[in-house]
């Protein structure tokens, strides 16, 4: 909440990384065949004690959890990819809607740069804007879905 990183490591990863994508990730062969990465196992472990009872907040949380191999409650997660606010309309009549990056979400919302063009994604830097974009709205969703949690009682 306060801007705190919890939990920041590289992973050592069971498969075969076939693209890095360096230069988005940051991420080299040496950062996850190290003896400082974390074996996989253990931080899928570490990961769920954090989450347990918490509420998780993050960008297209999806990947991440699938990543790891792991299942949140829904009730407890916040996802800012999945905001209905925060996502655009796409398609015939704006039909679909569809999520947006988390660079163009904070540069509106915040007014800040993330994730520039030539230079590797910051994960604590993208944890913390998420962090940022959800204070932000925290008090309309948690409205949101207390509503949606009464009208499904009746």
């Amino acid at each position: 909440w306060y801007g705190e990183i919890v939990l920041d490591t590289f992973v050592q990863v069971p498969s075969k990384v076939t693209d890095f994508r360096t230069f988005v990730s940051g991420v080299k062969p040496k950062d996850i065949s190290t003896k400082t990465a974390m074996d996989v196992v253990e931080c899928r472990k570490r990961v769920a004690e954090l989450l347990r009872d918490k509420i998780l907040v993050g960008h297209a949380l999806k990947n991440d959890l699938q990543a790891l191999l792991l299942n949140h409650p829904k009730h407890n997660i916040r996802d800012t990819a999945k905001y209905r606010p925060f996502q655009r309309a796409s398609g015939r009549n704006g039909g679909k809607w569809r999520p947006r990056k988390l660079r163009d979400l904070v540069k509106e919302h915040l007014n800040r740069t993330i994730q520039i063009a030539g230079e590797s994604h910051d994960s604590t830097e993208d944890a913390r804007a998420t962090m940022d974009l959800f204070k932000r709205v925290r008090t309309a969703w948690e409205k949101e879905l207390d509503q949606a949690a009464r009208k499904k009682k009746k």
